[in-house]
């Protein structure tokens, strides 16, 4: 259909005349000084935020600044909106953007004839931002954990199943030869799964064994080209549901795990059950390609097509932990990758680059002709000068007028970890150890207070967006020097062991006990101020006896 477009556009300009070339030439230079481009210090701005785990403050300045979106960028407004508030635990704001964000992406599938054509003319920029295919998926993604988030589970689980419909429908707009790689998502499906969990009847547990097996059959067919094994609570909630379910179901799941243990459902009813997603890094962004080809007579032809590029991200690994508030009690799960968001976009992208590269070529023959038309008739009517004005304004105009659609959503994280811990009832202080490439420790991330009860599933999340969200300088460093030597050290009124000298800690007070066999037990207060060093002396009395 593009491709009959494009011709049809090139026979209207086989009967041109000189008015209508000097009408497209003016056009080419307004449209391409227009753009619709955002503006240059909004994305720094917002990063700069992100990076610091100001996630409340990107959200309010992009509220302030949504006119520095510019023309046809109202939906990029609307996902950055919603992701913002998304990472800021403003889950209804989330909601009320992301379904803004879905209205705006379905209308824009009927786009008007007028902006299409633009697009055709000049550049991709010339028409509002639909969004990639992925980006409409993620959409009802994060709709279905913000609901989830709020205890909202049937609309949290209608959003879930709109994934599955919505990458159908998706690939029913290209033709045989032309489908996206990207055709499911497991992950949701495994979101899916944890949901209908939470009803506990037993359809919801005959839905969710249903969601567990489809999801684990995506992860071995459709992610293992992006590297991405299924996780292990996949495996384990899938094996305590098929035993559910019967010996038959348990049999059939159990050829994938034959040697991977797992707790009964009634076991498992017995605990309390904390998923956290984890958002970890920046989305890649959109990065011009492009091919300059001479042509006979001095003529330039411009191909620019976009590509994405990944963003190095520091963090490679956080472990989420759950220290008991009545006995301090620890224990910690390490999350492990779930949603590899880079490379579904980086794949999607490419998939469909051949469909770029076939408008991108007609519109560039299309300018050309325009500007040879030009330059013939201007010989025509004044001479070689006058042609070779034509020639040289034309070949500027195709060279600037001809740029990559550049626009993206890039707010979204690079992926979506997940990790559960399975804890008796109680009241829990939960946190996340992160760890860079180097395997040194950069902080941890609060994640807050819980009273739970057994047969508890609740979710949890935290969002990183580079090392600069542990806010490293404004952790203090503790060391205590005690007597003796081999004193044990241990902080009352957090999770974490005291594990080594230098121990980073949040500014605050913490309760510190020193004890040694056959030496009085000391418990005493230190208070650790922003970015500085706190060194405490400690001299234990021996018991005599």
């Amino acid at each position: 259909m593009g491709l009959c477009k494009g011709l049809s556009w090139l026979r209207v300009m086989a009967f041109a005349d000189k008015k209508l070339l000097i009408l497209i030439i003016a056009g080419f230079v307004a449209f391409a000084l227009a753009g619709c481009s955002t503006s240059t210090h909004l994305y720094p701005t917002v990063e700069s935020m992100n990076a610091k785990g100001d996630f409340a403050g990107a959200y309010r300045y992009v509220k302030e600044h949504s006119k520095d979106y510019g023309m046809g960028n109202r939906l990029l407004y609307e996902l950055d909106r919603g992701m913002l508030a998304f990472a800021a635990g403003d889950y209804p704001g989330a909601i009320e953007a992301f379904t803004e964000a879905e209205r705006l992406m379905d209308n824009l599938y009927t786009i008007s004839l007028i902006n299409e054509a633009t697009t055709w003319v000049i550049n991709d920029n010339m028409a509002p931002y639909r969004g990639e295919d992925f980006e409409s998926v993620m959409v009802n993604l994060f709709l279905a954990i913000s609901y989830a988030n709020l205890g909202k589970i049937e609309d949290a689980m209608v959003e879930a199943r709109k994934v599955d419909s919505k990458l159908a429908t998706i690939n029913l707009q290209y033709d045989e030869t032309h489908k996206n790689i990207y055709r499911e998502d497991p992950f949701a499906r495994l979101l899916m799964g944890i949901l209908y969990e939470m009803g506990k009847t037993n359809a919801d547990l005959n839905d969710a064994y249903i969601s567990y097996y489809r999801a684990l059959k995506s992860y071995e067919s459709e992610y293992s080209r992006y590297g991405t094994a299924f996780p292990e609570v996949l495996a384990e909630n899938l094996l305590s549901l098929a035993a559910f379910m019967g010996e038959e179901q348990l049999r059939l799941v159990r050829s994938s795990f034959p040697n991977l243990p797992h707790p009964s459902l009634a076991e498992r009813r017995e605990l309390a059950e904390v998923y956290c997603l984890h958002f970890k890094g920046k989305a890649p962004v959109k990065v011009e390609d492009q091919l300059i080809l001479p042509l006979i007579g001095g003529h330039i032809v411009k191909i620019a097509f976009p590509r994405y590029q990944r963003i190095p991200e520091q963090l490679t690994k956080a472990i989420l932990h759950a220290s008991s508030l009545e006995d301090q009690h620890v224990v910690q799960s390490e999350f492990v990758l779930a949603e590899p968001i880079d490379s579904i976009a980086v794949e999607n992208l490419q998939n469909r680059q051949g469909r770029i590269l076939a408008k991108t070529t007609i519109r560039a023959a299309a300018k050309y002709l325009a500007v040879k038309m030009g330059e013939i008739m201007a010989q025509a009517d004044g001479g070689e000068w006058p042609g070779l004005i034509i020639a040289g304004v034309g070949n500027l105009l195709m060279l600037t007028s001809e740029q990559a659609d550049l626009r993206s959503w890039r707010t979204l994280p690079a992926e979506i970890l997940i990790s559960k811990l399975a804890i008796p009832a109680g009241s829990y202080r939960f946190w996340a150890e992160c760890v860079d490439n180097s395997g040194r420790a950069i902080g941890q991330l609060e994640l807050g207070t819980r009273q739970l009860q057994a047969g508890d599933m609740v979710f949890l999340q935290l969002t990183s967006r580079s090392s600069g969200t542990f806010r490293q300088e404004d952790r203090g460093r503790l060391y205590v020097d005690a007597y003796p030597s081999d004193a044990m050290v241990r902080v009352l009124n957090i999770g974490p062991r005291f594990h080594q000298q230098g121990m980073r800690l949040e500014p605050g007070k913490y309760n510190l006990e020193i004890s040694a066999p056959g030496y009085e037990t000391k418990v005493i207060w230190t208070e650790i101020i922003p970015g500085e060093d706190e060194i405490v002396t400690v001299d234990l009395e021996k018991i005599w006896e």
